[in-house]
């Protein structure tokens, strides 16, 4: 096989490698001079799958940051971000890569040794993200991504914020929403027992 084409990419730091085989794959412009790639180089397998693995790694990492920049992001979710995002490359690019949990593993290293996936700082996140949730339903959200953290019990007071938000509802629906979410189901009728007003 041979490479056909090294052509800038309108992306900063990007470039598109062309083969012979009429594929091409995204590629950081510094990894062509680390690799001494140059048009119209013969290539074996084994360069290939070099070739490839690098693309992979910098596609991935470029997604994992993007990502990130979104909201914070734990090593789980980047995780199963990843893995849906390689099947898409894969498809794309016509991609046959054993290893991908091993360029995985890698991307969420380097995200580490940068200290972009922080748990303190999506927590915190989450938690307003999901602040018309009740306590419970947010811990248990919350250990999905084997996070373990002790909430304070607002409930009543979330509870009560809602049904001032929501007071032209009818009240038996108003409750079930409010179950739904997770609120107890006696801290929903203490709220209700307060004297607010509905109809």
């Amino acid at each position: 096989m041979q490479i056909t084409s090294i052509k800038i990419s309108k992306i900063p730091n990007r470039v598109w490698i062309t083969f012979s085989n009429n594929s091409f794959l995204p590629f950081f412009i510094d990894d062509v001079v680390k690799l001494s790639l140059v048009k119209n180089q013969e290539i074996d397998q084994s360069k290939l799958e070099l070739i490839t693995k690098t693309a992979l790694q910098f596609v991935g990492r470029e997604y994992a940051l993007r990502q990130i920049a979104i909201s914070p992001k734990v090593e789980k979710i980047i995780y199963q971000k990843l893995k849906i995002f390689f099947q898409k490359v894969f498809l794309k690019y016509k991609i046959n890569y054993q290893n991908i949990n091993e360029i995985i593993q890698e991307i969420i290293e380097y995200l580490n040794s940068k200290n972009l996936l922080n748990e303190k700082k999506f927590t915190e996140y989450f938690i307003q993200k999901n602040k018309n949730k009740s306590s419970q339903q947010i811990s248990f959200l919350l250990s999905q991504y084997n996070i373990k953290t002790s909430l304070e019990n607002n409930d009543l007071e979330k509870i009560k914020k809602i049904i001032d938000k929501k007071k032209n509802m009818d009240k038996l629906k108003l409750k079930s929403l409010l179950y739904r979410r997770g609120f107890n189901l006696s801290d929903i009728n203490n709220a209700f027992d307060e004297g607010l007003n509905f109809r």
